[in-house]
Order: C-alpha cells, then structure tokens, then sequence
C-alpha cells in the first residue's frame, strides 16, 4: 500500500503549509509527502504564477508546475478543482492512502474518496514535531518577542506622557483637549510594529470592565485609576513566526484592590515561571496557579451569570500559530525542552477590571530562558 500526506491551502494563513514549503504562497497550492521506506518526500504543485519563484526559494525536494496535472484532470473529466489536480498526481505515483489535516476541506476530501482514495484525518498539525523548535526558530521567536516587548514601550510612554482630565479621561499628549481612546494607544503599538517587518493583529487595549473578557480588543475611552490590559501578539512578516506579551497598567493610582489583584497574578506568573521545565505536567502548572489564587481570597466560579477569576489556561505553545501545541492547562501534556509557550495567568472581575501579566519562554532541561525579559509594573504617573 502506497501512502501519501496532503495539504491543499495557502501558506499565508496555513502553519503547517508554511513550515513544510518555507515560502509565502497567498493562493491555494498542493503539497504531497510521498512515503519512500524511511522518509517522506515532499513536492510542491504550484501555479505557473509561483513555480519558479517555489524553486528557488522553498523547501520542497522537488517542484512542479501543477498545469500538466490540471490537463490530465480535464481529460479524466474530472472537476475543475485542486483536489483533481492532486489526485493525478497521487494517481501516477501509485497513491491509495492519504493523510490530511483535520482542517482539510471537506469538499476536497468527498472528490478524492470519490475517485477512489482512502483519506484519514490527523487531529491536529500533520508535523507535531513542529512543538520542538530548532535553534533557528528560537532565534526567529525571540526576535518577534523583542520588537513585542519595543511595541509595549511604547504604549508605556504614551501612557506616561498623557495627562488626565476632570473626567478622569485621559488626554491625548499632543493635544490637551483630545480625549484618549483604546484606538490611539493601539496606533502608537501598531505603527511601531509595521515599521520593523511585524504585523499586528487584534492588539488588545481594554480598560476597566472591558478587560474582563480577555479577548475584547477595547474601544472608547481610557479613564485613570482603573486597570489596562495590553496584550501585543505580532507576526514576522518576513518568515511567519509570532510574538506574545501581555501587561496590565493603572494610569494614576490604584486602589489597594487592584495593587492586591496585580500582586497576585504577579506571584502566580512567578508560580508558574518557576515550575516550567522539560517533564513538567502542564496540569501542576496551572493547578498550582488556581490554588495561589483562591488563596489569595481570588476564587474562580461563575457569578450572576459572568465567569470571574481565572477562567482560561496559564499558557499555550508560540510558533507558527499563535496558539498551538503545547497547552498549559488541565491538559494532560508534558512540557518538552525546545518547546516555546507563554506564561499567562489572569484574574477577572467585573467590580474591579481584569489583570493579566504574559511572558513568552523557551522550555529548558532544567527550567527556561525567558525571551520577554520586561519588568512588571503596575501604576504609570
């Protein structure tokens, strides 16, 4: 039996098409792994708008100009599809099995069972070796998490430098008339970024009740005296990898409530800091947090219909997704060195805001190296 892997997708938004092709593709293309004892084999398919730039600069052992198989579809009176287009080729090459990843269309998937092939899905990446990073990669992350950590000196400055109305509004530091709002912080993080080779993407700026769902980009006003988070996730335009930090900030004073809440999210990241290591069970690490929390007076439950406290994981793994393997969480996986994933903890409540302090670190035999190396800070003058 001869097996294959498949991908069909662009390599703009597909991790695992960037990783094996290493060349940014905006339009969908084929990639098939042939099976040859050992090894896989990969081919590139491509249009005749990308194959000669795809010879020359991706990572396919072997590239193709995808039209002769267009043909050869055409001729079998086949659809008009990629999934034809793959289909002769996987045909020529004595190909009955293919893996795809559990992403893979669903329309391409229904025509090749239709034309004869036996498709399975892999849940996840088709490259789980993609959670180890290679000293390279390392290299690209920590790049990312440094024009990240530039970004949010930035929004720090800015906060420095406004001024707050009667209104507790703050006001803008070129303009002592303009009310500042969530966008203008952003712009000042964003512009920053897209003129150092990083697109941003979401960045949240949310204050007060606004941070209490942590995925809320923030909008309106920005008032003193009341929480800000700032969570900044950049991506590298020139080879795909990502960057992730998050802050938390009070222009002006903080009531004791919130010094108490960012004291003790500060001494949960450190909690989980600590326990990062090769072998550690993702589950200790956040379990560890929780019990710190609920300690501290900081419980996790859901009230008058609103989760509160810290409802989402410690940390996740950073790569070529934002969000990949591994989770740390009351997950069952195990850290492993090379690995990269934030250390993220929260707390959340309505009546105070949200308070969310996020580093990005490398997993190392005996603990980690932290990329992020920014000090915790709570009140900005």
């Amino acid at each position: 039996m001869t097996t294959a892997q498949l991908l069909i997708s662009d390599s703009e938004h597909h991790a695992d098409m960037l990783y094996i092709s290493k060349i940014f593709v905006p339009d969908a293309f084929i990639a098939i792994g042939l099976c040859e004892e050992d090894q896989t084999i990969w081919h590139g398919l491509l249009s005749p708008l990308e194959v000669g730039r795809a010879e020359k600069e991706s990572n396919f052992s072997h590239v193709h100009l995808d039209s002769p198989w267009r043909e050869k579809a055409h001729k079998e009176g086949w659809p008009t599809s990629l999934a034809s287009i793959a289909a002769t080729f996987l045909q020529a090459h004595g190909v009955s099995h293919i893996t795809v990843p559990g992403q893979f269309p669903l329309m391409y998937a229904d025509l090749l069972r239709e034309l004869g092939f036996h498709v399975s899905a892999q849940q996840g990446t088709l490259f789980p070796q993609r959670a180890i990073k290679s000293e390279e990669e390392i290299k690209h992350l920590a790049h990312a998490e440094q024009l990240t950590k530039a970004s949010m000196m930035q929004a720090e400055k800015f906060l420095a430098a406004c001024s707050i109305g009667s209104d507790h509004i703050l006001r803008h530091p070129d303009d002592s008339k303009q009310q500042v709002e969530a966008k203008d912080i952003r712009a000042a993080i964003e512009t920053f970024l897209i003129a150092q080779g990083a697109m941003p993407a979401h960045t949240i700026v949310a204050c007060g009740k606004q941070a209490c769902d942590p995925h809320n980009m923030g909008s309106g006003f920005i008032y003193a005296h009341e929480p800000i988070i700032i969570d900044i996730f950049p991506r590298l335009l020139d080879c795909g990898y990502w960057g992730d930090m998050t802050r938390s900030y009070v222009k002006g004073k903080a009531s004791d409530d919130i010094k108490k809440m960012y004291r003790t999210v500060l001494e949960g990241q450190d909690i989980g800091l600590q326990q990062v290591c090769s072998g550690a069970k993702t589950r200790d690490i956040h379990q560890s947090i929780l019990n710190h929390f609920e300690q501290q007076g900081f419980p996790t439950g859901i009230k008058n219909g609103q989760q509160q406290g810290f409802f989402h994981g410690t940390g996740h793994g950073v790569g070529l997704d934002i969000h990949e393997s591994p989770r740390v969480s009351l997950s069952d996986d195990i850290l492993r060195c090379d690995q990269v994933v934030t250390v993220e903890p929260g707390l959340y409540y309505p009546k105070l805001g949200g308070i969310r302090l996020e580093d990005m670190v490398v997993v190392r035999d005996k603990g980690c190296d932290n990329l992020t190396q920014h000090e915790r800070i709570l009140e900005i003058e």
